[in-house]
């Protein structure tokens, strides 16, 4: 496509050569002065009601996908020790592979995002298990997946740009056997077992992680020693097989899914619809990869449920670029796009929007106060805010969120994220908690201390009071936009 993508967001800087990508303070800060680092970055109108309706989070579906996954791997794992010691193994140890170094990419990424169960043991449970398949050490990749979801394809800022320009086609074709990721993963198990994190690693990863990467370092270098001390016992390659080399026959399903997300689209934009990629596709692909073609659905909204990203679909559809047919339909405009990127890196596939849609978000609706009264502010009435609900109100220039819970008791707290800089009225209520709609982190209401990482830093809380039908808000400290 050639078009000019009609939208403000799409303007970008422009660095002279690939180190650009690096992740250090120097291309940090270019990224921070140029307006990209934390920015506020474009979202769909999609009304309250159906968005709240989209955010429920269940077990149900998560269980029911995961048994069969799991049933799966499990299956074609028996099939290939029945079958060991013939040709007819390789068939159901290629699909065990692909389940278990392919499909498990997203898993690891719902799991993640603590969307894919309403339980939360059962998201870290699974994310646990699929970061340690896909070879991917936990605690770094949830600090790195945070920094993307915030600075998605920021040059100097985003971690997980997949394909940097001019792109390297050696080790793309590399990648589909993990040739690249096994001696960066296994150097990595060491290194950091021996407690030592990079200067990159430290961009993104706050120092009070550091003990947990190297306690997850020398876990998952214990599981494959003693895969390997397995092997010799038992004089089998097939411990080894199940565990270690399936990323070799299996990281393929993983590239043919991932590399459609945002390769050969724009970088330094702060639009999803124009640096992500979403397509139409069947069934089968569809519980492969759990929903993540619906790629900027995703972006846009990272607190929809991967099971409601189909209905998140058809509200915002009009709002975005025409979603691609098929699979085979986005690898046909990847090719060629990559392919001239190594002779022009600059070239890149250019988004056109709808006319009829906005470039720009819409705000949303502040309280406005009526009157103070010793301290006390009225803000709205009290049927304004619904069970599980959460409201912006703005006093001079300080902003703050206030929230009723599934009880009806009602909190208050400083309404920007203090790890994601995004003000919390775009939330999720959950229980006594408010979790940030940017990086799904969370918040205790009553304290406003950290409820769950990447949150590290409380909020600050205050008073709230239901009288005479009416809310009443009290600041009890000096608060900043």
């Amino acid at each position: 496509m050639s078009d000019t993508p009609t939208t403000e967001s799409s303007e970008k800087i422009s660095f002279p050569d690939p180190s650009v990508y690096l992740l250090n303070p120097g291309n940090s800060r270019k990224a921070i002065e140029a307006g990209l680092a934390e920015a506020d970055w474009y979202q769909s109108p999609v009304p309250i009601e159906k968005l709240r309706a989209l955010l429920v989070r269940k077990d149900g579906p998560a269980i029911r996908d995961t048994l069969l996954w799991f049933g799966l791997i499990f299956g074609a794992a028996a099939i290939t020790i029945i079958l060991w010691g013939t040709w007819w193994a390789i068939f159901p140890y290629l699909i065990y592979a692909a389940l278990y170094a392919g499909s498990a990419d997203a898993r690891w990424h719902e799991g993640l995002h603590g969307t894919a169960f309403k339980t939360d043991w059962m998201n870290n449970a699974l994310y646990q298990i699929a970061s340690f398949m896909v070879l991917r050490e936990g605690t770094v990749w949830r600090w790195s997946h945070t920094r993307h979801h915030s600075d998605t394809i920021i040059l100097g800022r985003d971690p997980e740009i997949a394909v940097p320009r001019p792109p390297d086609i050696t080790g793309m074709i590399k990648g589909l056997f993990a040739l690249r990721t096994y001696p960066e993963y296994f150097g990595n198990l060491i290194r950091h077992s021996l407690g030592q994190v990079s200067e990159r690693e430290r961009e993104f990863i706050p120092e009070s992680e550091f003990p947990r990467i190297v306690q997850t370092a020398r876990i998952h270098l214990s599981i494959y020693l003693a895969t390997v001390i397995t092997t010799l016992v038992l004089q089998s390659w097939l411990p080894l097989f199940f565990i270690g080399l399936p990323n070799l026959f299996g990281t393929w399903l993983m590239s043919l899914f991932g590399l459609t997300q945002h390769t050969g689209l724009a970088e330094n934009v702060l639009d999803h619809r124009l640096n992500s990629r979403t397509f139409l596709t069947n069934p089968l692909n569809r519980f492969l990869y759990w929903n993540m073609n619906y790629h900027i659905e995703h972006h846009m909204f990272p607190l929809v449920p991967y099971h409601a990203l189909p209905k998140l679909h058809e509200i915002v559809k009009n709002d975005c670029p025409p979603p691609h047919s098929s699979l085979w339909s986005c690898w046909q405009e990847i090719i060629p796009t990559v392919a001239r990127q190594t002779e022009d890196p600059g070239h890149h596939v250019e988004r056109t929007l709808p006319k009829s849609c906005p470039t720009k978000n819409i705000t949303p609706a502040k309280i406005a106060a009526t009157f103070q009264q010793d301290g006390w502010t009225e803000i709205c009435p009290s049927d304004a805010l619904q069970e599980k609900d959460v409201l912006r109100f703005d006093q001079g220039e300080q902003t703050y969120a206030i929230y009723r819970d599934e009880d009806g008791n009602l909190y208050a707290t400083d309404g920007i994220c203090t790890h994601g800089r995004t003000h919390l009225a775009g939330g999720l209520v959950i229980g006594k908690m408010i979790e940030c709609p940017k990086h799904n982190g969370r918040f205790n209401l009553e304290d406003g201390s950290p409820a769950r990482k990447p949150v590290c830093k409380s909020l600050h809380t205050h008073d709230i009071k239901e009288e005479n039908g009416k809310i009443k808000f009290r600041s009890l400290v000096e608060s900043s936009l």
